[in-house]
Parts: structure tokens; sequence; C-alpha cells
């Protein structure tokens, strides 16, 4: 998660405990690095699966996977963040 005020940033929705709560220290780890990473492809226009304007629904609700982690995620633009909504191990 970054500071507001610097543009793209990510954040779990609805919250820390809700989405992570329970996950073991490098797991949690893991997470923030994938969603920092999403976050880094949104600002420049892109998803792990293209061009975001390309998308005929950008707002949906996308899934990312790493290793046996799965992120489900939503990227919403005009707020500049991506939203971490669920995770899987």
């Amino acid at each position: 998660m970054e500071d507001e005020s610097t543009g793209w940033a990510w954040e779990y929705d609805p919250g820390d405990d809700w989405v992570a709560g329970g996950l073991h220290a490098p797991d949690r780890e893991a997470v923030q690095v994938m969603a920092s990473a999403l976050t880094d492809l949104a600002a420049a226009g892109l998803t792990p699966d293209g061009r975001l304007d390309d998308d005929p629904n950008p707002l949906r609700l996308r899934t990312f996977s790493s290793g046996r982690i799965l992120l489900w995620y939503q990227i919403v633009p005009h707020r500049e963040r991506v939203y971490v909504v669920r995770i899987n191990l």
C-alpha cells in the first residue's frame, strides 16, 4: 500500500484483516510483491493479459496467480487503485 498522494497504489478491500488476516509473513510478503507488480502494470495502462484500454469490462474482478497464491483483484483507473479482494493459497 502506498500514500494516496503518490498516484497509483494498491490496497485490501474491504480491509487488511478481512482479506489477508491469518496469512503467514512469507505469504503476506509474496502478496504484497504481487499487488505492487499489478499496480505498476495498471499505472502503465496494462494488465497481465494486455492493455487495460482494450478490455470491454475494465472494472471486472480479475485473477492473478504466482506459485501457490491466487489473487482476486479489481483495477479502478479513475481512483488509480488496485484493490485486492481475496487471496487463495
